[in-house]
């Protein structure tokens, strides 16, 4: 009998901070999911280096095209409002 190998589960990067998720949207990282609770809504991304490498940047002030960041940012507000 032959077992099959078990899925591989994904690790997860999750924040609140809209500011951040925008810069990572704008980086090309694919929002995995949301989630909201008291108000407070979390951004999920799926844990990468590359993810890790951004958030850095991030930290380093890393610029992004601000009209990118700004449409984005909105567009995020927007979708937690609903």
């Amino acid at each position: 009998m032959m077992n099959s190998p078990t899925p591989k589960l994904k690790t997860t990067y999750q924040t609140n901070d809209l500011t951040l998720a925008s810069f990572l949207r704008c980086r090309n990282f694919q929002i995995a999911n949301m989630r909201e609770s008291n108000g407070r809504t979390t951004f999920v991304f799926e844990d990468t280096p590359e993810l890790r490498a951004a958030i850095l940047d991030f930290a380093n002030d890393a610029s992004v095209a601000v009209r990118t960041f700004s449409s984005t940012m909105r567009d995020l507000k927007a979708i937690t409002r609903c």
